[in-house]
């Protein structure tokens, strides 16, 4: 059910009987200026100064948060609630119309609550406070003689809040997606908010501004919906909302489920906090796809010496794309030397023959491929993407390559990898394999011309290069933006952190919701923009690649882009 009214329809029932008008912004905002006959969900003008310091945050924090509770933002229990939301005039039968200031979660929130503990008729004035006054709807400072109410609450629901053990639990379920609606600064570590930065693990950002227009109203469903689905928040799943403490999480659940319908969606209440609090100490992340990183301690251990004689198979594989000359001179123990460089220009070879190369170094379809080179990842970032491309589903990076492993002075090795039958269970050979590609084509652009009509996005070509040239016709429609690939390392060649990175990829405009081509006229620093943008999550990103040649020699129907003989 819609519960969206909009400020022409308020302005002709503000007589209506068992009509209550909340403002749930802060305090000092409701006594400069509110609707006629608001009450305020916020602390009065006696109270919400506390020996001169302004202690009010709105959204209803002020009245409804239990005073008992060790985590902030939390509501007290039901016979407190009742007794706050009946101070503030309600009856159970009464039609609560909550605002606040427009594009913010203080109106939301208070929704929450309401609606949570059983009042039927709540609805949320779209655009808040500053559409109403833009439309020239008259304001006051007068404050409202209000009339107790007799509101009893009464939980219809309690389902649709989770708990910390919930989460956990379906963190990698298919069918669960975990939503972080805060500011991406806080997601990505780049603010630290509470006590450690970023966020929990597997979650998808969609920050709670992005919900609504320039005049502070929530943007039209089809926008919405076509938003959130592109970062693979679809009504077929189930969603999990949370953020910092709850406040920014009920904006995002009530988008979900009263402006677009989601049938399933579920409130983390203890949010980050709670998470943080936990005497467990769960995990953090900050790079939206954390797994896309690997360090030197995880790779010695799952592609290792002794994982060798404690496992038949750990299906993880280290890949080598350094040349056959620096593989030989000292490589990292057990791993695979594919030399990309070498494969991927000149003539290049078939598709069967890539399958035969994987399959014949033991690399299987589900094994996750952990790349690396000398230290920067700017050969690594080729073969990254073109396994993503090949429909490789899991593939990392060594993050600091060999450089990283020497650093740690972990032990290296110049004799080839054994690629034979095992003889036994703990034998250290690494079996050969056989290998079908799954070519994704939408990971690759052939023609800069090219669109996509799957979804109507707008187009970024992020180019790569040092000197930011592009020698390409492109459509006007196009958004040219550049980042040279530099600037997401360090000096000793490790990728930045994320919240660094973030703060690049803000400053250039780079939008999840834009389709974004990477491009340079140097493959190695295209692909790196690609890998970084997967790190960071990007859901729509491919790579300009038409100066490589993969011969197409797949079953008849793989076709890319209209392409007859070659890949």
């Amino acid at each position: 059910m819609r519960r969206l009214l909009e400020t022409k329809w308020l302005a002709q029932h503000m007589g209506d009987p068992g009509l209550v008008v909340i403002d749930a912004s802060p305090s000092q905002e409701y006594l400069t200026a509110h609707i006629k006959n608001a009450v305020s969900a916020s602390f009065d003008s006696e109270v919400y100064l506390s020996r001169g310091v302004n202690t009010s945050y709105g959204g209803g924090i002020d009245l409804f948060t239990d005073p008992d509770s060790p985590l902030p933002f939390k509501d007290g229990p039901p016979e407190y609630v009742g007794e706050i939301i009946r101070s503030l005039g309600i009856n159970k039968d009464s039609t609560a119309v909550i605002y606040d200031n427009g594009a913010s979660f203080h109106a939301t929130r208070v929704f929450w609550t309401l609606s949570f503990h059983g009042l039927e008729k709540v609805y949320i004035l779209d655009g808040g406070l500053e559409k109403w006054e833009m439309e020239g709807l008259p304001l006051t400072q007068q404050f409202p003689d209000v009339k107790k109410g007799n509101f009893v609450p009464s939980i219809p629901d309690q389902s649709i809040v989770v708990d910390t053990d919930y989460v956990l639990k379906n963190l990698g379920n298919p069918d669960v997606v975990l939503v972080d609606s805060n500011l991406s600064s806080w997601y990505y570590g780049d603010f630290l908010a509470y006590s450690r930065r970023g966020h929990l693990p597997n979650a998808i950002n969609v920050p709670y501004p992005e919900y609504f227009g320039d005049d502070k109203a929530w943007k039209p469903e089809n926008e919405l919906r076509e938003m959130f689905q592109i970062l693979g928040v679809s009504p077929d799943k189930e969603i999990i909302a949370y953020c910092g403490g709850n406040p920014a999480a009920s904006s995002l659940y009530f988008t979900l489920r009263y402006v677009l319908g989601y049938p399933k969606v579920r409130f983390y209440l203890e949010a980050l906090i709670g998470w943080l609090s936990d005497p467990r100490d769960l995990p953090v992340h900050t790079y939206a796809n954390e797994h896309i990183l690997r360090d030197a301690e995880w790779v010695r251990w799952f592609a290792g010496e002794r994982i060798q004689y404690l496992v038949s198979d750990s299906k993880v594989r280290t890949v080598d794309v350094r040349s056959r000359e620096k593989y030989k001179a000292g490589h990292i123990p057990h791993a695979l030397n594919i030399p990309v460089e070498e494969m991927v220009y000149g003539s290049g070879i078939g598709l069967r023959d890539w399958e035969t190369v994987l399959g014949s170094k033991g690399i299987a379809v589900d094994d996750e491929i952990v790349i690396y080179d000398d230290g920067q990842n700017i050969f690594s970032s080729i073969f990254f993407w073109l396994m993503k491309y090949f429909g490789h589903k899991k593939v990392s990076i060594l993050n600091g390559g060999l450089s990283a492993w020497s650093e740690k002075e972990f032990n290296v090795t110049r004799g080839d990898t054994i690629i034979a039958e095992p003889k036994h269970k703990f034998d250290i050979a690494i079996g050969p394999s056989s290998y079908t590609i799954s070519l994704k084509s939408q990971m690759r652009l052939l023609n800069p011309a090219e669109g996509d009509a799957s979804r109507n996005v707008p187009r970024i070509w992020l180019i790569s290069s040092s000197t930011g040239s592009i020698h390409l016709d492109l459509s006007h429609d196009s958004t040219q933006v550049h980042v040279p690939y530099e600037f997401y390392l360090e000096k000793n060649g490790r990728i930045k952190s994320a919240g660094e990175i973030f703060a690049i990829q803000d400053s250039a405009g780079l939008s999840k919701f834009s389709d974004i081509v990477c491009y340079s006229e140097s493959l190695k620093e295209a692909t790196f923009s690609y890998l970084i943008l997967q790190l960071m999550g990007y859901p729509r990103t491919r790579v300009f690649a038409p100066q490589i040649r993969i011969q197409n020699q797949l079953a008849k129907g793989i076709r890319s882009h209209g392409a007859n003989t070659k890949q």
